[in-house]
């Protein structure tokens, strides 16, 4: 990857450093030589893992952390009263977002960003794994926990960089990718966008913004994402996905607990040979993570990479931390944990879950965002009926403000409509334990779902449990 020559000198300071995309683009950064610091208000994994490797991390904010820095980086997340934001302005000190720091890294190099509403990160995760096996050697900034990296970030010496574009807050627009990957649409972050209409001007702003040698790659199976680039100017585009029209397209599909087995028949295009590659195996489970293997497909034989190399990056894929992670083994009872917070994700995810043909699927939900929670209300409710028995909790906020009507007991009643009795509110986590001994039983699966503090009750259940065996 190019050293960026330009303020080599400048002190760069992350507000929210412990963030998954600010630490991924501060660690790259200081591989690069710059100077790096950061503030965070709690001591997580992602500070440990820049502490090890020699950045400052200041535990809370305050103007007293920026001596001698030139530079503030600061996420959408970061209040406007933020001190430290407010004592640069004060300053004089630059001020930039995350995402024009990520825009700066990828001018500087071939870049491929991935975007969408679901899937974006297994699907970057995987595109970094052929370009490995290829020997691209790329340098990478995910968000979320690579297993094979155990971190967010993969850093590379060649001039190849692959990224997840956050769509949540319409930065995605200010990235100018070589490739440019989309890999579905629906309708999410609504208090950013106000309307779908809106997100999906800012899809097609994305697609829009490769060079006039770039490509842009689509998954044809969502019908939005097909009308949307239905519009794109660009010349080179390819399509992949599970239905007939698309360019790259998986047939013969087989799941089962082992993986995901398909064929793949590829169309001659302007930018593709005409090939059919047989007996391609996923180390990862449903349709959906098939999907996000054709965008990895579809980015490798562009770059004119061999089939070998993309089977033998598929099976050392050891995918990605909360998706469809088995925390547990306990009695017969698989334990799941799961980042599912969209009614669509959770749709796939108790798809998978009836792919093992479990004996019962258990839910336990935490709804995130009140906002969330409202807007996709009855989707929600259309999603999870089809488990076995579900337990919701209180509502993750987020920082929100709590929004009338809008609770797990409301929830529950309506639930149990389709049901009696099939839903419950879990108004402890300390009942957990007894909630997997009293309603699990030998061959069930029951999935913890939520983007909140839920991974830590149900990564905390093994030691609990422990006292049971």
């Amino acid at each position: 990857m190019k050293i960026l020559k330009r303020n080599i000198k400048n002190r760069i300071h992350f507000v929210g450093i412990g963030g998954i995309g600010m630490s991924g683009i501060a660690e790259v950064l200081f591989s690069q030589g710059f100077k790096i610091q950061g503030s965070d208000l709690l001591n997580n994994n992602n500070t440990k893992r820049l502490k090890k490797l020699g950045i400052k991390v200041f535990l809370g904010h305050s103007s007293k952390n920026l001596k001698g820095v030139n530079i503030l980086v600061i996420s959408s997340a970061i209040n406007k009263n933020n001190p430290e934001l407010k004592f640069a302005k004060k300053k004089k000190i630059s001020v930039y977002k995350r995402s024009d720091m990520l825009a700066a890294l990828m001018k500087y190099n071939e870049s491929i960003a991935v975007s969408g509403s679901h899937g974006k990160t297994t699907t970057t995760s995987l595109i970094s794994s052929v370009l490995e096996s290829a020997n691209f050697d790329p340098t990478t900034i995910i968000g979320g926990i690579v297993n094979q990296y155990k971190s967010t970030t993969r850093i590379g010496k060649s001039n190849w960089m692959v990224v997840e574009a956050d769509e949540s807050d319409g930065s995605l627009i200010n990235l100018f990718p070589k490739i440019a990957v989309l890999t579905n649409i629906n309708k999410e972050h609504m208090d950013f966008y106000k309307s779908y209409s809106n997100l999906k001007k800012y899809f097609l702003n994305f697609a829009n913004n490769t060079p006039f040698d770039g490509v842009t790659i689509f998954c044809s199976d969502n019908s939005d994402l097909k009308k949307i680039l239905s519009g794109c100017k660009k010349r080179n585009k390819i399509s992949y996905g599970l239905n007939t029209g698309s360019d790259i397209r998986a047939t013969n599909i087989l799941i089962n607990e082992k993986g995901s087995f398909f064929d793949i028949n590829i169309k001659k295009t302007n930018l593709l040979k005409k090939e059919k590659i047989k007996k391609i195996k996923l180390n990862l489970l449903g349709r959906h993570n098939i999907q996000n293997s054709l965008a990895a497909v579809t980015v490798a034989k562009i770059l004119n990479i061999n089939t070998y190399k993309i089977k033998k990056a598929f099976q050392k894929f050891k995918g990605v931390k909360r998706r469809f992670t088995l925390v547990s083994n306990f009695r017969g009872i698989k334990i799941i944990d799961d980042y599912a917070h969209h009614p669509e994700e959770i749709k796939a995810t108790l798809e998978l879950a009836r792919n093992l043909k479990p004996n019962k699927v258990i839910v336990v939900f935490q709804p995130h965002r009140y906002s969330r929670f409202k807007n996709l209300y009855y989707d929600f409710k259309k999603v999870l009926k089809n488990c076995d028995r579900l337990y919701v909790a209180n509502v993750y906020s987020a920082g929100e403000k709590k929004i009338k009507n809008i609770s797990k007991e409301k929830f529950v009643f309506e639930m149990n409509k389709f049901r009696q009795n099939f839903a419950k509110p879990l108004n402890n986590i300390n009942s957990l334990p007894e909630i997997i001994l009293n309603e699990g039983n030998k061959g069930d699966i029951v999935i913890f779902v939520g983007a909140g503090d839920i991974s830590k009750w149900v990564n905390d259940l093994p030691d609990k449990l422990k006292k049971f065996s």
